[in-house]
């Protein structure tokens, strides 16, 4: 679009007296000061043109309650963006923006402000008379801290900082108390301040990605958490206090390195979800046994030398992953786990399976490749949900006569074992 269509458009939605306008993806390199005339304007989509720059008399649109200019290569706001006093949305992802103007103080009635993706290496402090905003994305920046001011933000719900710099947070984040959800995935964050058990309102935090060699006790403050995300950092325990977060569903731990884990664990008897993969556990407290909602758990690239009886209590598994660890045995409780549909166990030292694996009824995916295996129960043939399993790289001279039908039906994948004669046909069957 030339700037005589454009000019001529703006014109016919002043003299209509239309309140939207969308020029959204016209390859507009700038506008006219005429968009000023617009003061019926109450929303207006710029979103995927090519401005650099946006005039002046953008301020003059003062009844304007949305602007998007998402996806263009603006590197700055005009101070007159501090005029739309009507402004409930302001979106600005995806530019090229090195800051944000202290004007943006004035939109008081502003309620959610997206400047993801930019250049912004910092706030202004005025962020923080942004009273009614409550919703914040701030991710893919490089934004190295946070202003104290940001803290007064006190209706302040949803706050997105992923993908950034930040080393720490300030002291008085705990003044955030109408948060639900934090996003500081991606950072350079050491540690948590205690004030973070101020958040009485949080459910969800993500941490993941950081440098946190410690997790505050005060965490355990956090009644009303539901999800909890500390993968790929540098822990090496959990405060005993992560027991008081009795709300608690999800709880991410993977890519650390624990050691062990607190018996505290016990009273997440909310949890659904346990994710402790790439840590260095070499067994988990009996006290996990009391985790009897927990549906998913994955221990994998652990030291775990046994399936303990406690997990095998826990009937509503339906995933569990323990590849890539040292067990060297299964007890026979593991039939226990009626509910299993995917059961990874490959790359482990084990050398026989307990008949009770039959039991697993509803097992459909199941691993054991690269073990010690030297034979098969019969049992097995008993897994009537079964589509998949992997056998390869083990010990085994044969199958029993049982599985045949698995066999025949190219369920199992058996490539890489000494199987007798007789048995090589099949071993090449891989899904």
């Amino acid at each position: 679009m030339n700037q005589t269509e454009l000019i001529a458009i703006i014109g016919k939605t002043r003299n209509d007296g239309l309140t939207e306008l969308d020029l959204s993806k016209e390859d507009l390199e700038s506008l006219p000061a005429e968009i000023g005339d617009l003061i019926d304007l109450v929303e207006l989509d710029l979103s995927g043109n090519m401005l650099t720059e946006l005039p002046p008399e953008i301020g003059k649109l003062t009844n304007l309650t949305r602007l998007n200019v998402r996806n263009n290569q603006l590197t700055v706001l005009p101070p007159e963006i501090g005029d739309l006093s009507n402004l409930v949305g302001l979106y600005v992802q995806s530019n090229q923006l090195a800051s944000l103007p202290p004007q943006i103080s004035q939109l008081t009635k502003l309620n959610r402000l997206n400047a993801s993706h930019n250049q912004l290496t910092e706030l202004p402090a005025e962020i923080g008379e942004l009273s009614s905003l409550s919703w914040m994305y701030m991710a893919s920046n490089s934004l190295e801290e946070l202003p104290l001011e940001l803290c007064d933000l006190t209706g302040l719900t949803d706050c997105y900082l992923q993908d950034n710099q930040l080393t720490n947070l300030p002291a008085a984040i705990g003044n955030l108390t109408g948060l639900t959800e934090l996003h500081l995935d991606n950072n350079q964050l050491v540690e948590i301040p205690p004030a973070i058990g101020n958040l009485n309102n949080l459910k969800v935090i993500y941490l993941r990605g950081n440098k946190l060699s410690a997790i505050p006790q005060e965490i355990g403050s956090l009644t009303n958490m539901t999800w909890l995300y500390l993968g790929g950092n540098d822990l090496t325990s959990l405060p005993a206090e992560i027991g008081g977060l009795t709300g608690l569903t999800g709880l991410y731990v993977e890519n650390n390195r624990l050691a062990k884990m607190p018996p505290e664990i016990s009273q997440l008897t909310n949890l659904i979800w346990l994710y402790l993969d790439g840590n260095q556990l070499e067994e988990l407290p009996d006290e996990v046994g009391e985790l009897t909602q927990l549906i998913q758990l994955s221990l994998r690239n652990n030291r775990l030398t046994e399936l303990s009886r406690e997990i095998c209590s826990l009937t509503n598994l339906v995933y569990v992953d323990l590849a890539h660890n040292k067990m060297t045995y299964l007890p026979p409780e593991m039939g226990q786990l009626t509910a299993l549909n995917e059961l990874h166990l490959n790359d482990n030292l084990l050398r026989a399976l307990p008949p009770e694996i039959g039991d697993l009824s509803e097992l459909i995916d199941c691993f054991l490749s690269n073990n010690h295996l030297t034979s098969v129960p019969g049992t097995m043939s008993n897994m009537e949900s079964l589509e998949r399993l992997f056998l390869s790289d083990n010990l085994l001279t044969e199958l029993p006569s049982e599985m045949d039908d698995l066999v025949n039906r190219e369920i199992v994948t058996m490539s890489g074992n000494p199987l007798s004669d007789g048995q090589h046909e099949h071993e090449g069957h891989t899904h």
